[in-house]
């Protein structure tokens, strides 16, 4: 088995080689393949071909056109090789003008792509409008008949009676004489009525965009009045009728423009937790300044429906 093998001269001879003599050798070897490329014009070569032509792959000239003309050959190289760069130039023009057809595609699709992402996002979101419209003619259909059959909850009575503040709302005779006062019912509830009540102002404040500060308001009274229930106070009762007496008063609008300075000083004083306070206090009182403001023109829009029905 041993005389059979063959050394393997190429291999060898190749690991020997030095880089410059590996590069010359490729080069010679690219050089030699492009050469028998060229020997070839439509498959035929300069030794091959039926029209037994020699020079088959040389390029052509017109001896007699250069004679009538006066030019010398390399006068018509020179024009040959002007002409080939030009039409090279040409070529690149094209090149670049199909590469530039293909950038303004590729920003055409994408542009249309996301058109089509913005219409799937506003189809989505139009979708949820609808979907949260539906939940809340379910809940208020639910709570008329609460109403009807005698065992309406508050959240029951303050929907109907958000219901009359809307322009297109049917006068609903089922209300009581008169809406109740939130404010008033948190402050007699126990603290498990007023747990009930927090995920029941949750629902309604997912649902009830177009009341989402009343809503937001009744979220921070019932939240407060569960804290004062457990007993869970940040500040002391001193401190505490302070802030009220700097805030009393004061429309929602107002405590807003009071608000942003409050932010302000916190940012310069070094008593963070007294401002903290301020500011939790202020929204608090402009949440029962909501309420309280939506609750009176709900009794003013009940009584307007009654003299209107004769009431």
């Amino acid at each position: 088995h041993t005389a059979r093998q063959q050394p393997k001269a190429p291999r060898a001879m190749q690991r020997e080689e030095t880089e410059e003599e590996r590069r010359a050798r490729r080069l010679a070897k690219k050089a030699a393949k492009e050469a028998r490329k060229a020997e070839t014009v439509a498959g035929y070569s300069n030794s091959t071909n039926p029209f037994n032509d020699p020079n088959l792959n040389e390029q052509f000239v017109w001896g007699k056109k250069q004679t009538r003309d006066g030019t010398t050959e390399q006068e018509a190289r020179a024009t040959a090789k002007r002409r080939r760069h030009e039409v090279a130039a040409e070529l690149q023009k094209v090149k670049e003008s199909r590469e530039k057809g293909e950038r303004e595609r590729e920003a055409w699709e994408a542009e249309k792509r996301q058109l089509d992402k913005e219409r799937e996002q506003m189809a989505f979101a139009d979708n949820q409008r609808r979907e949260d419209e539906f939940q809340l003619q379910q809940e208020r259909s639910r709570a008329v008949r609460r109403v009807e059959e005698g065992r309406a909850r508050l959240v029951d009575l303050l929907t109907a009676g958000l219901s009359l503040l809307e322009s297109d709302a049917a006068p609903s005779e089922l209300l009581p004489n008169e809406v109740p006062d939130p404010l008033a019912v948190f402050e007699h509830s126990s603290e498990a009525e007023l747990r009930e009540l927090q995920g029941e102002i949750s629902r309604h404040s997912d649902l009830d965009s177009g009341n989402a500060d009343f809503w937001a308001a009744m979220g921070l009274v019932c939240d407060d009045a569960l804290q004062a229930s457990s007993g869970d106070t940040t500040v002391t009762a001193e401190v505490r009728g302070e802030i009220d007496a700097m805030l009393d008063g004061k429309s929602p609008a107002e405590l807003d423009e009071l608000q942003g300075q409050i932010v302000e000083l916190a940012r310069q004083d070094t008593n963070a937790d007294y401002w903290g306070a301020v500011l939790a206090r202020l929204r608090l009182v402009r949440a029962r300044a909501v309420l309280s403001g939506t609750h009176g023109r709900m009794r003013r829009r009940q009584a307007e429906v009654a003299r209107a029905g004769g009431g």
